[in-house]
């Protein structure tokens, strides 16, 4: 069934942004296009895209503020698209709230198959977070003055500030939640929260693991974080 919702695609470069749109429409989407920051706000208000395709580098402004803007609605996915091949790029991209981060080139198949698998995160997500019939197990954890809450994608802190998850962080916390010994095994992580399947090269785990760490941390005085446990995956101690 074609997604009800279209994909926002916002590339300043002519040809990117036609490739883009042309893998994407024969996979079944309707985009829509935009190639300067302002009107890719404009598109974000007005269509209410499932998934944004962002580039970074936009002739009135960086795109880094429209994927903090976008960030601020946990029900649109976001994929940074990019020439800048730094690992602090790609850790600032998802750090301010994007979902996953290619370096262009990039495969078109591959990034047909991201948006896939992240569609299916955030409907996973979407799915805990959906009353049901019958009463849900808690969706929300209190630990040490922390209220976890990963189906809303998000943190409260003792003092009630409110600390927002991007969607891959908020799948690691469920994860890390239900696990047994609160134990996931890096594999897990990466088929579950990134939706792909783990390689030796991808530190696409470690970087997430690393964001919720700092989130936990920061919102519980270090009381909570994201342990490594050498050999086995990530542990949520406290």
């Amino acid at each position: 069934m074609p997604p009800s919702r279209p994909l926002l695609v916002l590339e300043d470069d002519p040809g990117v942004a036609a490739a883009i749109g042309d893998a994407l429409a024969q996979d079944g989407w309707r985009v829509e296009a935009a190639d300067t920051l302002a009107l890719g706000r404009a598109r974000l208000a007005a269509c209410n895209p499932r998934i944004v395709v962002v580039d970074l580098g936009l002739p009135d402004g960086n795109g880094i503020a429209f994927v903090q803007e976008a960030a601020r609605r946990p029900d649109i996915g976001i994929i940074v698209v990019s020439g800048r091949a730094e690992e602090v790029d790609r850790i600032v991209g998802l750090e301010v709230g994007a979902d996953d981060y290619l370096t262009k080139p990039f495969s078109l198949r591959e990034m047909v198959a991201r948006i896939r698998a992240l569609c299916r995160r955030l409907d996973s997500i979407a799915t805990l977070a959906r009353p049901a019939t019958v009463p849900p197990p808690p969706g929300a954890w209190d630990i040490v003055g922390l209220r976890l809450e990963p189906t809303r994608q998000r943190i409260v802190a003792p003092d009630g500030r409110e600390i927002r998850l991007t969607g891959g962080e908020a799948t690691l916390l469920h994860l890390l939640l239900e696990a047994p010994e609160n134990l996931a095994d890096r594999a897990s992580i990466s088929e579950r929260a990134l939706g792909r399947r783990l390689l030796p090269e991808q530190r696409g785990v470690d970087q997430l693991a690393s964001m919720l760490r700092q989130k936990l941390r920061d919102s519980s005085a270090g009381q909570v974080t994201v342990a490594a446990v050498r050999g086995r995956g990530y542990r949520l101690a406290w």
